[in-house]
């Protein structure tokens, strides 16, 4: 798969892996069993959690519209200086979440911690997109999933940590082991300069910048639909092991779909990057959309049949890839590398601002019919829409 690679893209990709996975993975993706940790500790009501969960929306709307694009713009040096800051800003929340949970500075923790990872997927494409010209979209995908491959790891060590130690020392471990990952991963990315130029557009084998790339508001539109849609799938997760229970398997079942989840988090990012450099971006996304459709329709309609379900878990995971890799791979099939800069953090912001405001419903919903039914429904007929305006998407920015 990599043949075509030289040495220096592989390198690069190798730290672009590290990057997600201590920063992602490691420090992010392990709040599960943090935040576990900490209400048990602290006895904290499930409202300081949900204000905490709440407050991490509003930072990746900031760092996703406003900090990641900065990338673009900064000069080589700075450019280092970028991603050591923004690790360093994740490292400071979950530290501040070991020593001061019980204060105000509990919900900085969270802020910080957001505000470092909403950058990732910003900030990375765009080194994979300057680096590699040639599957391109598998490289984002490889990368995008050891974020997932850390949260895999560092959710069980978490928990054998806490167990072990103090959760003040416990969570130093945690941060030591993510720097034993993060730190290489600097001097992998930047050993040499990172190239200037314009990066091809998904499916064209080289070709400057068109008008085609330029920006239409219908595009603009559809686009932000598209992205909000897979976003918005991504809230049921918190949900799956209590949906499992509620419709009478146990908590064991619960935690196996939990597993089955994380899978088709790793492989749905690997998968979409993969097929948008095979078929192209539109087709990636459908074929993925179609996974998730499949998948909530087994939620729906075929509850009692375990494997079945499993199944449906699995369509349903392939959701990550859809507001992780796609976001800029689409944006680079519908607005080219100039729009890229521009839109890639304005859509990603927009996709979390929905996810904000859509979070609270899903409780009150729930409270008020006792089952999960009608927010599948509700989800089913979303990704639907998306699919049909994705084929939409296809004629208007056709790939060549």
């Amino acid at each position: 798969m990599f043949k075509d690679y030289s040495k220096d893209q592989r390198r690069v990709l190798l730290g672009a892996c590290l990057y997600y996975m201590g920063l992602g993975g490691f420090l992010f993706n392990s709040q599960t069993s943090v935040l576990a940790a900490v209400r048990s500790l602290y006895q904290f009501p499930m409202t300081r959690i949900s204000l905490y969960t709440t407050i991490g929306y509003v930072a990746t709307i900031l760092g996703a519209t406003l900090m990641g694009p900065m990338i673009f713009r900064l000069s080589q040096k700075n450019k280092k200086r970028y991603f050591e800051g923004m690790y360093l800003c994740g490292a400071a929340g979950i530290l501040i979440l070991a020593f001061f949970a019980e204060t105000p500075l509990f919900y900085l923790a969270r802020f910080l911690m957001s505000l470092s990872v909403s950058t990732i997927s910003i900030i990375i494409s765009y080194i994979l997109n300057q680096w590699i010209r040639i599957r391109t979209g598998t490289a984002i995908g490889i990368a995008s999933a050891f974020a997932g491959v850390g949260g895999m790891l560092s959710n069980p060590l978490s928990a054998f940590l806490f167990g072990q130690f103090s959760f003040q020392k416990g969570i130093i471990i945690l941060v030591l082991l993510s720097a034993c990952l993060t730190i290489p991963s600097f001097i992998l990315l930047f050993m040499k300069p990172v190239p200037e130029g314009v990066p091809v557009k998904p499916g064209r084998t080289g070709a400057s910048e068109t008008d085609e790339g330029g920006s239409s508001m219908l595009v603009l539109i559809i686009l932000g639909i598209l992205i909000s849609g897979g976003r918005l799938a991504s809230l049921f997760t918190s949900y799956l092991s209590m949906f499992s229970q509620s419709i009478g398997y146990s908590a064991s079942f619960g935690a196996t779909l939990a597993s089955i989840l994380m899978f088709g988090n790793i492989s749905s990012k690997f998968m979409y990057g993969f097929l948008s450099d095979q078929v192209g971006v539109w087709k990636a996304t459908m074929a993925t959309q179609l996974c998730v459709i499949i998948g909530v329709a087994l939620f729906i309609f075929m509850p009692g049949y375990p494997l079945l379900l499993c199944l449906g878990t699995l369509g349903y995971g392939m959701m990550y890839g859809l507001f992780t890799v796609a976001i800029n791979r689409m944006c680079m099939a519908s607005f080219g590398f100039s729009g890229t800069k521009k839109y890639q953090g304005l859509l990603t912001g927009l996709a979390s601002l929905a996810g904000a405001a859509a979070s609270p419903l899903i409780g009150i919903i729930y409270d008020r019919t006792g089952s999960f039914t009608s927010l599948f429904a509700a989800l089913l007929v979303l990704m639907v829409i998306c699919f049909i305006l994705t084929g939409v998407m296809s004629k208007l920015r056709s790939e060549h």
